[in-house]
């Protein structure tokens, strides 16, 4: 449909759409685009051998959020090791042990011999620290307690030496007790030459 004006012919159905194009809300301004997701890091399957004195060993990862076991002695697998991942190795009642990494595509085999503190030693040195402990606080409480009440002086004298002996005693028992506490529970890790046995030397490309 059409109008005529002076000088000027308009449609009625061009004048509806410019009104509604001016009535139309502004188009929100497009989002801009997300950033490129962060390349992962590389990747490399290794075999990973361990040799562990105690069967609760075992090999684990370390993320943000929790730590991820990843093989246990004893292990014989192919596991997969980024390029930015770190590992420590535990063992029941045993402090970590350093961190270390395991990404080396030169050298796709790892051969890891664990020693940790055997019992035995924590029991022997824990002994000794009780011993310690009671017999030095039994000859300073008798040098204490019975030297005023000694009439001789020969007495005063075996209390005071009996005394000083328990002194000594007790002296080296924070030294004992720190023995114990880093003679257990701590694990050594050595990187050994897979080359060096055959049955490891043929997973090596």
């Amino acid at each position: 449909m059409t109008m005529v004006l002076p000088g000027k012919t308009v449609c009625l159905g061009t004048i509806l759409l410019l009104g509604l194009a001016a009535c139309a809300p502004p188009r929100r301004p497009s989002s801009p685009p997300r950033p490129a997701s962060v390349a992962a890091a590389p990747e490399q399957r290794v075999f990973v051998r361990i040799d562990a004195e105690s069967s609760t060993t075992k090999l684990v990862e370390e993320r943000e959020d929790h730590d991820v076991p990843v093989c246990a002695a004893p292990c014989n697998r192919v596991i997969a090791v980024r390029k930015d991942a770190w590992y420590h190795v535990e063992a029941f009642a045993a402090r970590p042990t350093r961190s270390f990494d395991l990404y080396s595509p030169q050298d796709p085999v790892v051969w890891l011999d664990v020693k940790t503190t055997r019992q035995s030693t924590y029991d022997t040195l824990y002994r000794v620290f009780l011993g310690t402990m009671i017999a030095g606080g039994a000859l300073m409480l008798t040098g204490v307690i019975g030297a005023p009440f000694a009439e001789e002086k020969g007495a005063q004298t075996a209390f005071a030496a009996a005394g000083f002996t328990g002194l000594l005693l007790l002296l080296p028992v924070s030294a004992v007790l720190g023995g114990v506490s880093s003679a257990y529970s701590t694990s050594n890790v050595t990187f050994k030459d897979p080359r060096t046995r055959p049955d490891l030397r043929e997973k090596i490309r």
